[in-house]
């Protein structure tokens, strides 16, 4: 008898503590949820697919304490606050990708005003070989690594010559993911002619993702010619 007395108390307990919680004030638990929005740091572009859930449901519960709805507003606003805190984590745990994410955005930029505004346009030099990259790969196979050595001689007998190295994807894959990806590939080439001995200074990165595709079909032989990086004399 004990023991039931007990554990009623329990459950009582429970569940008043529960009504407590569900009787929190809307208004408050709003403003901790749009504390925990401004707090996400950089949330809104390195976890952008969280940030967006969490901006919608803060909305939501506004929008429902504005139409009286409180137990409404009240669910929504804790799980704006949740999401929130959720999406500062994963922004958090992505810093480095997101960073590198957000440097391969901004050198296209300004590639793409340097051609808009008049700048300088880069034509290729058939001296060089175009390196190829496997699918969703950033490393050099063995073709790629003997085309590479061709073109490391190329500019060794040309001393006074710089390069862009233009870094390219194929179209599958988002633009963000490929911007990255294009810039991988032309640190690997970068890094590898370093090796082969030539100055880095005399070698830029430039990722253009998908945007400047060598074919335009959707044949796997189309694909396979976009997925390169060209050295391009400046």
């Amino acid at each position: 008898m004990k023991k039931i007395l007990i554990s009623l108390g329990l459950v009582l307990s429970v569940s008043f503590a529960m009504g407590c919680a569900s009787q929190e004030p809307a208004t408050d638990l709003l403003k901790d949820a749009a504390a925990a929005m401004a707090n996400t740091g950089n949330a809104k572009e390195c976890a952008a697919e969280t940030y967006a859930l969490a901006q919608n449901a803060l909305k939501e519960a506004q929008a429902a304490q504005e139409a009286g709805d409180l137990e409404t507003a009240r669910q929504k606003a804790r799980l704006a606050q949740t999401l929130a805190k959720q999406a500062k984590e994963e922004a958090e745990m992505n810093a480095e990708e997101c960073e590198r994410r957000k440097n391969a955005s901004a050198a296209v930029e300004e590639i793409l005003n340097d051609e808009l505004s008049g700048g300088p346009v880069f034509v290729r030099d058939d001296s060089f070989k175009v390196i190829y990259f496997d699918f969703d790969e950033s490393f050099l196979s063995s073709s790629a690594v003997q085309d590479l050595q061709s073109n490391v001689a190329v500019l060794k007998a040309k001393p006074e010559m710089n390069v862009i190295l233009a870094a390219h994807t194929d179209d599958r894959g988002t633009t963000e993911y490929n911007l990255a990806l294009s810039q991988r590939r032309g640190d690997a080439v970068k890094a590898h002619a370093v090796s082969l001995g030539v100055d880095a200074s005399r070698m830029s990165v430039v990722p253009y993702g998908k945007e400047m595709p060598a074919s335009h079909g959707t044949r796997e032989q189309d694909y396979a010619l976009n997925r390169r990086v060209e050295f391009v004399p400046r």
